[in-house]
């Protein structure tokens, strides 16, 4: 990173940072998109299937929520809006 990077970096908040470095791999208009538990697909990581936008971190029994983009979602009750 550039130093001026660095500087205009350290303004950020946790969150505007990290959507900032980690780039994700398509962008939806899902509901999960505004929530802070989703766990996006990252860009060129070739892993998941070419449905999945990400996981979501709260609902995780066994695994975690794989979250297509065909996926419905009106409501979640582990829902939080992002900071």
């Amino acid at each position: 990173m550039k130093k001026e990077e660095m500087i205009e970096a350290k303004k950020l908040n946790p969150v505007d940072f990290l959507a900032k470095v980690l780039e994700a791999e398509k962008h939806t208009d899902h509901v999960c998109w505004k929530c802070k538990y989703l766990k996006w697909v990252l860009k060129d990581s070739g892993f998941p299937p070419k449905d999945i936008i990400g996981w979501c971190k709260k609902i995780h029994w066994p695994h975690y929520w794989s979250i297509s983009e065909m996926d419905v979602v009106k409501k979640c009750y582990a829902f939080e809006k992002l900071a």
